[in-house]
């Protein structure tokens, strides 16, 4: 392994930007459904969703989790809204921000802001530039972020397959001092070969 968790192999090569249907890309909205939860998300709080696109986090946590709090989408769509200078102008209690830093020349400004605005907590996703050409999956993509940026930035972060690749996108996920996370127990079934009679 070399700097960044880098494989030793060249990024993967993209050929070109091609829109997933939701079904392929609803594994970026689980990972960031899965943060907010162990974070405690409940019904009582706020998400806002920067860069929310088709607003696809929303149905996923409604659909998929059952959740019933107030999702407040920010985009180009919801306004003249340009995030290279946006601040958030009031404060949410969580804050998702999936598959937009690469677009900016200046990412952790963006990030910075939401850490301070946010209650509980932040959670981003972006692609792995150790495994995939960030440059050329999408001709708006202008800065690659890794996996090392996001943890000085104080993230925790976490390698998952998002774009069809192992190990291609990252989830960071802050939380404010004082949040009391969920214990997420999981019981793994032991394995017991099958005897053959």
């Amino acid at each position: 392994m070399t700097r960044n968790g880098d494989s030793g192999f060249p990024p993967v090569p993209v050929l070109r930007h091609v829109r997933r249907p939701y079904a392929e890309r609803s594994a970026r909205y689980e990972v960031a459904a899965d943060r907010l939860a162990t974070g405690g998300l409940s019904d009582r709080h706020s998400v806002a969703d920067i860069g929310a696109g088709h607003t696809e986090l929303d149905v996923c946590l409604r659909t998929v989790h059952g959740w019933r709090g107030r999702y407040t989408a920010v985009d180009r769509w919801t306004g003249d809204i340009d995030l290279e200078v946006w601040s958030p102008p009031v404060r949410w209690d969580w804050v998702a921000c999936l598959e937009v830093l690469e677009h900016l020349e200046n990412p952790f400004r963006l990030l910075a802001e939401l850490m301070s605005s946010a209650l509980h907590g932040v959670v981003v996703t972006t692609p792995n530039p150790d495994v995939v050409d960030v440059l050329a999956m999408d001709p708006t993509h202008i800065t690659p972020i890794t996996r090392q940026q996001l943890a000085d930035a104080g993230l925790y972060t976490s390698l998952h397959n998002l774009y069809g690749t192992h190990q291609d996108g990252i989830c960071g996920i802050w939380y404010r001092e004082g949040t009391q996370l969920v214990e997420r127990r999981v019981t793994v079934e032991t394995f017991t070969p099958e005897v053959a009679s």
